[in-house]
């Protein structure tokens, strides 16, 4: 049975509004929940390694003085070679489960971290997993012998802290986007950058842009390797906390000369970039253009009941060309299919 202490902390941990608020409840009240001698909560980037541990407790405050340690030998921790961390289930998981007391203790990582210091056990449990930052629910044992009742009451809050922060992170970015597109003097083009590293345009300025700087059948502009290595560097300073982003100004070149670009990073590695343009924003039947030239062209012909194999044909460019165009106009229309797209193409058409 869960028990009532743990629907009291879930209710809590619901109405949390700020990841800290969230990082309180659980350093707080976790450790009466299920028996651990200390609940922390550590952050971690690809860039930098481990970057942000919960400022509570003794084992907290000895990871955060041994944090240049702990990014040194994370790799050599001898869990590492048996548990994927990137991805290590929906669930918690003990370190027991994986090796003995013993054999912890008498790793480097224990002796030059924790010393004398070192647990019996350790519980992990994945917070936040993203491409750009990750988060980490630990929780640390003196005696040995993880209780059932106890694995269930973390893997339950687990699970309700993973929902909470994802509604965090999204209020975040529907707030800070509001502030900078309402905030701005001029036209902003706002464009998306996808995990393949590809920079799609969002709306009506940014396809103007690409029309005007791209060539005819550049749906996306692929970021070059040193592009996307100076975003990860200039973005992975953007987090203020593992859910909790702001903007960052990058320099890039998206075909017209080096621009400087407000860009936001999300979780899901996406990230939201914009920059100042001239021009007007859509309205009524102009806001097809939404599109380019050739994506309306093919969104035509499809409406018109054409195959992409047919409305290449037609329009001398190759399957692949089509069904390119058509990814980013699923995309910019906000639909999954072409029939949702040829249906809100047309409305868009009609200025409805």
């Amino acid at each position: 049975m869960l028990g009532t202490s743990y629907f009291d902390l879930a209710q809590a941990i619901y109405r949390a509004t700020s990841f800290d608020d969230v990082v309180d409840l659980l350093v707080a009240k976790l450790p009466g929940l299920i028996g651990t001698d200390e609940a922390v909560v550590m952050g971690t980037s690809p860039i930098s390694g481990v970057c942000s541990i919960s400022d509570h407790g003794r084992i907290s405050k000895i990871l955060r003085e041994q944090i240049d340690t702990v990014n040194r030998l994370a790799a050599s921790h001898p869990i590492q070679s048996r548990v994927n961390f990137d991805d290590p289930g929906d669930l918690g998981f003990a370190m027991s489960d994986h090796l003995s007391p013993e054999e912890y203790r008498n790793s480097a990582f224990a002796r030059e971290v924790f010393g004398e210091h070192a647990m019996a056990d350790v519980m992990f449990g994945l917070l936040v997993a993203s491409v750009r930052r990750k988060a980490y629910l630990n929780c640390y044992f003196l005696g040995a012998g993880i209780t059932v009742q106890a694995r269930e009451r973390f893997d339950a809050i687990l699970l309700t802290v993973r929902g909470v922060l994802d509604r965090l992170e999204a209020h975040n970015v529907e707030r800070v986007v509001r502030q900078r597109i309402f905030g701005a003097s001029a036209p902003l083009a706002i464009f998306f950058l996808n995990q393949s590293s590809e920079v799609c345009p969002l709306n009506h300025a940014a396809v103007t842009f690409a029309e005007s700087r791209w060539a005819p059948d550049e749906a996306v502009r692929s970021l070059t390797p040193d592009q996307i290595s100076q975003v990860d560097k200039v973005l992975d300073a953007a987090w203020i906390n593992p859910v909790t982003a702001d903007w960052r100004d990058v320099t890039l070149d998206l075909g017209a000369g080096p621009t400087l670009v407000h860009a936001l990073p999300k979780l899901s590695g996406e990230v939201i970039m914009m920059f100042p343009t001239s021009g007007h924003e859509p309205a009524g039947e102009e806001a097809v253009t939404i599109l380019t030239r050739r994506q309306r062209e093919i969104m035509d012909w499809i409406a018109e009941g054409k195959t992409s194999a047919e409305a290449a044909i037609i329009l001398g460019i190759s399957p692949r060309t089509v069904e390119k165009h058509l990814e980013a106009v699923f995309q910019r229309l906000g639909v999954e299919n072409r029939i949702a797209a040829m249906r809100r193409y047309l409305d868009l058409k009609r200025g409805l």
